[in-house]
């Protein structure tokens, strides 16, 4: 009957080993994979690294496979240096934001006209882009992105 007993509190401890899915952070999904990983024994290294990486989220999990990590201080390694890229990138898109739009160096820069400066353009029956007569099916020559600051009274 200890046998038994035994061999059931393994099998829990394994269940909840498998399926221990990332919830926090990578640091804290590591040391609660270390926990029951002491306490579950005989599961051969490539399946422990596996479980770890399948159990990360998405975003980290996709990309730690591609490393193809060779032990389980390498795979817990990989997943550290991807949740740090990830989030340099989370916060470099971040700050990049103004005004509700992705500011890109690279993208033509907006045009920025004020309220009296759209009033001079529709007075005159001017494309807003191109300083051109707009008719019905006017078209750009040149593409460009066009900004319009409004400011709330």
């Amino acid at each position: 009957m200890i046998t038994h007993n035994k061999d059931r509190k393994s099998d829990t401890l394994f269940s909840q080993l498998i399926n221990l899915k990332q919830k926090g952070s990578v640091w804290k999904h590591i040391e609660d994979l270390q926990i029951l990983n002491i306490k579950v024994t005989n599961i051969p290294k490539e399946h422990l690294i596996n479980v770890f990486i399948g159990n990360l989220k998405d975003k980290i999990q996709h990309e730690a496979f591609l490393w193809e990590p060779n032990s389980f201080e390498n795979a817990f390694t990989v997943a550290r240096k991807v949740k740090r890229k990830t989030m340099a990138i989370r916060t470099s898109t971040t700050h990049n934001y103004k005004q509700g739009s992705v500011y890109d160096p690279s993208l033509p820069q907006p045009t920025r006209l004020t309220p009296q400066q759209l009033e001079e353009k529709r007075e005159k029956g001017l494309c807003y882009n191109c300083d051109k007569k707009y008719t019905k099916d006017h078209k750009c020559a040149k593409k460009k992105l066009f900004y319009i600051y409004c400011e709330e009274n």
